[in-house]
């Protein structure tokens, strides 16, 4: 069983703009701490998955993700970083909030955007589905998986399928829950 946690919230992911409505800032390669709510949350998880022998931990080299993976995580197999669990690289969009530019069609792999600097969806497929089909060997073990937003949104369309509109927001997953996924449902 694969256990995805998306770290716990940061000051860009609880973002709020002059109006008073919620506009996170795309993070992507931003090394970003958690915030108060984002410790609290992986406070949280870390209650729903503490009796959960882990056999295989990794997780993304970014601080949000390390901070998140121990708090969550008290186990005695050892964490390893993995740069393919990286954030997907929002180039020349990091630090924008969603409301600054097509963040949906930054998400949706039918858009004809092009960009200067940050990755594409299928280099960003590229790199999780190649962790998760060497994952796949171990698929009787317990793996944590802490990473982010968008690695989430891959991870969840090697295991539910592409979106069928394109639209990866579709499988935008919460800060700080887990998501467990099993090898023997993939769609």
């Amino acid at each position: 069983m694969i256990y995805f946690i998306r770290h716990g919230a940061t000051d860009w992911n609880d973002n709020v703009n002059s109006l008073g409505v919620k506009d996170p800032k795309a993070q992507g390669r931003a090394d970003i701490t958690l915030n108060k709510n984002g410790i609290k949350q992986a406070k949280e998880t870390a209650k729903t998955i503490n009796k959960i022998k882990f056999d295989i931990v990794l997780c993304s080299p970014l601080i949000r993700a390390k901070q998140t993976c121990e708090i969550v995580y008290k186990g005695e197999t050892p964490i390893k970083i993995d740069d393919r669990l990286i954030e997907r690289d929002f180039g020349e969009f990091e630090g924008l909030t969603r409301s600054e530019f097509d963040f949906n069609g930054f998400w949706n792999k039918n858009s004809n955007q092009h960009f200067k600097r940050a990755e594409s969806i299928s280099e960003l497929k590229k790199r999780v589905f190649n962790l998760l089909e060497e994952l796949k060997q171990y698929k009787d073990k317990n793996i944590l998986l802490v990473s982010h937003g968008g690695v989430g949104c891959v991870l969840m369309s090697y295991f539910k399928g592409e979106p069928k509109d394109g639209n990866y927001l579709n499988f935008e997953l919460p800060n700080g829950k887990p998501v467990i996924f099993d090898y023997n449902e993939i769609i």
